[in-house]
């Protein structure tokens, strides 16, 4: 009786430590899954941020358009409630794609004339995503991080991304009758401590961008004065440490064509952080 009572004991504590193994793998199993992508590991905001490197780079938008290409949109929105989706943003308007997931590959479907573009999520690493983009002939390729912006929307925070890496740093007037203190260009769109103008926004999209010749274009506006808004064409030097603004005259016949370039609005010294 006690040999039979011992035997149900210890086939009772093996079926549990059985059991517990199998749950404990299983978890494992979840947990593993878990870091692949997924629209749960996804969610949020992700900003091309070879882009805004580019632009750090020229110290400008039209550089790094110029000088590599405009990814296929400046962010990409990934939301737990639209599993089966993803939102693009190219600065001019939003669109939906179907997204199909095969571990860390992702194919966001129809982008362009039926066709798709693809994404490895590497989640092992620095845990961002390249985008592979080949539906207008040669394959491009762009890095996305996810931003901790956490804007409205996330081409609001790609833009949170560009405006840090073209305007870090505290801008010193430079010129005659200017103030000696320094201001400063917020990643959010502020700029503190200038009577002038306390908000900007850089233009990132043809239509924003109506200079004639090569320059970038900034909207600078005072918050406190309705229809204050004023475009200025910007440009840095070769070092990107003067910053210049300068005014753009229109078209007298067609107030929406190309701008003409005039003369110097503003100058400024850039002090990067390391330089302070």
């Amino acid at each position: 009786m006690k040999k039979a009572f011992l035997f149900i004991c210890l086939a009772t504590v093996l079926f549990v430590a059985c059991k517990s193994d199998q749950s404990q793998t299983k978890r494992e199993q979840i947990s593993a899954a878990s870091t692949q992508a997924s629209p749960f590991v996804l969610a949020g905001q992700w900003i091309a941020m070879d882009f805004c490197a580019r632009a750090n780079q020229y110290g400008s938008v039209l550089g790094a358009m110029n000088n590599a290409h405009v990814p296929y949109a400046y962010a990409f929105e990934f939301l737990p409630d639209l599993a089966d989706s993803v939102i693009c943003y190219d600065g001019n308007r939003s669109w939906k794609l179907a997204v199909k997931y095969k571990r860390d590959t992702l194919e966001f479907q129809n982008a362009f004339e039926g066709k798709s573009i693809f994404a490895i999520y590497h989640s092992q690493g620095e845990k961002d995503m390249t985008v592979f983009d080949g539906t207008k002939g040669r394959t491009r390729m762009d890095r996305y991080i996810k931003s901790s912006a956490n804007t409205a929307d996330a081409f609001g925070a790609f833009m949170v991304a560009l405006h840090h890496n073209l305007f870090q740093g505290l801008m010193l007037p430079i010129g005659k009758g200017t103030s000696r203190d320094s201001l400063l260009f917020t990643p959010g769109g502020s700029i503190l401590k200038w009577k002038e103008y306390d908000t900007y926004r850089v233009c990132v999209t043809a239509d924003c961008l109506t200079a004639k010749e090569p320059y970038d274009v900034i909207i600078l506006a005072k918050s406190d004065k309705p229809n204050s808004e004023r475009r200025f064409a910007f440009r840095y030097n070769a070092t990107n440490d003067t910053l210049t603004l300068y005014h753009l005259i229109p078209n007298r016949a067609d107030e929406k064509a190309a701008h003409d370039i005039g003369g110097v609005a503003y100058r400024f010294r850039r002090i990067q952080p390391q330089q302070r």
